[in-house]
């Protein structure tokens, strides 16, 4: 059994999730532009990168207040961008 627990160990480091399927998320940063007015989520972005270490960083630039914003949407919304390895990542 040891074997098994340590093997499901190593697969979920690997591949970021844990037995549940969630995403490990090392850090996730939120910037809001509040001066911006309202939310526009056609504008907003966000960048998921895995790192060397099995965790995901996530940098989602809100386009207007985060005042009001749901958490289910949010969480769809940042589902929706693809998770990058750290070598992948364009420096900008």
């Amino acid at each position: 059994m040891k074997t098994v627990l340590r093997r499901v160990g190593r697969l979920e480091e690997r591949y970021a999730v844990n037995s549940s399927g969630k995403l490990r998320v090392g850090v996730r940063v939120i910037v809001s532009l509040p001066w911006k007015g309202p939310l526009s989520w056609a504008t907003s972005t966000c960048r998921r990168t895995l790192n060397p270490g099995g965790a995901v960083t996530e940098i989602v630039n809100l386009d207007g207040t985060d005042e009001g914003i749901d958490e289910e949407e949010l969480e769809k919304f940042i589902a929706s961008f693809p998770i990058l390895a750290a070598n992948e990542v364009r420096r900008e």
